[in-house]
């Protein structure tokens, strides 16, 4: 675990000091949070709020649909974040030497999905749950804060994972754009981020139960703005656990493939 630390720490810090060199590309990278709120401000004024509150228990449609948003962050990391630092490895050659190493290679992925995941926490995430929090007129009580922070903690662990299960498909296939186009679809849609799940068909509900994310965003919802979760609190948070589990299981099987394939027929692009 010292050693994903380690890697971790490393890389994000290689990470922010790459962000903040290029001051102008930063402080727009900012702003993007305060412009996305803007425009979700405008957005929402033609939404009805009694329709919404008699479905989600919340008429502040603005501050709902912003906390699902800032979710982006992580599973941006997974999809692009992560899974980039390898491409370009990849397109370099220099990922032979890294799976030559006597780093861990499950650490090192994993390092690249906690170093993205936490700088999108600080950068995307953080800013957008507090503009929302403002908005919702009531401030959270402290229990409810530190019940988001356990639910950021978890999608955060189990996002990670899945950032290391895209990063060994990308080294098996070599080419995963059309498999993200249809995970970042199925994350925005099935996963209530812009449409409450209470307005989707019984079949789509079951579909968005089985995508970590929706207990993220639900969970985050309900303790922040007071909405009305879509299954119990204890379900969903049972729900992220078991996802941590399954996804780190099959993080460490798909390392292992892919460290038995390096041997055999190398990680090259060609």
């Amino acid at each position: 675990m010292n050693g994903v630390m380690w890697l971790t720490l490393m890389s994000t810090w290689r990470r922010i000091k790459t962000i903040t060199r290029y001051k102008f590309n930063f402080v727009v990278s900012l702003l993007m949070s305060f412009v996305w709120s803007l425009g979700l401000l405008i957005f929402t004024l033609v939404a009805d709020p009694s329709a919404l509150q008699t479905a989600i228990g919340t008429g502040n449609y603005f501050s709902f649909l912003l906390i699902g948003i800032a979710f982006q962050a992580y599973y941006g990391s997974a999809l692009w974040g992560a899974p980039n630092e390898i491409q370009n490895e990849l397109t370099t050659g220099q990922i032979e030497y890294t799976f030559a190493s006597p780093v861990s290679r499950y650490a090192y992925m994993l390092s690249y999905s906690f170093s993205e995941a936490l700088v999108a926490t600080i950068f995307s995430l953080v800013p957008m749950f507090t503009i929302g929090a403002l908005f919702a007129g009531i401030p959270p009580s402290l229990p409810a804060v530190s019940m988001t922070l356990v639910v950021l903690f978890l999608t955060f662990l189990v996002f990670c994972q899945v950032g290391v299960l895209i990063s060994c498909l990308l080294l098996v296939f070599r080419n995963i754009s059309a498999f993200v186009g249809v995970m970042n679809f199925l994350f925005q849609i099935g996963s209530g981020m812009f449409v409450p799940i209470q307005f989707m068909p019984d079949e789509l509900k079951m579909v968005s139960f089985t995508i970590p994310l929706t207990h993220g965003i639900d969970l985050a919802r309900h303790f922040l703005i007071g909405s009305n979760v879509v299954w119990s609190v204890e379900i969903e948070l049972a729900a992220l656990l078991f996802f941590l589990v399954l996804f780190t299981a099959l993080a460490k099987v798909s390392v292992s493939y892919v460290e038995k394939k390096a041997k055999t027929q190398g990680l090259s692009l060609a």
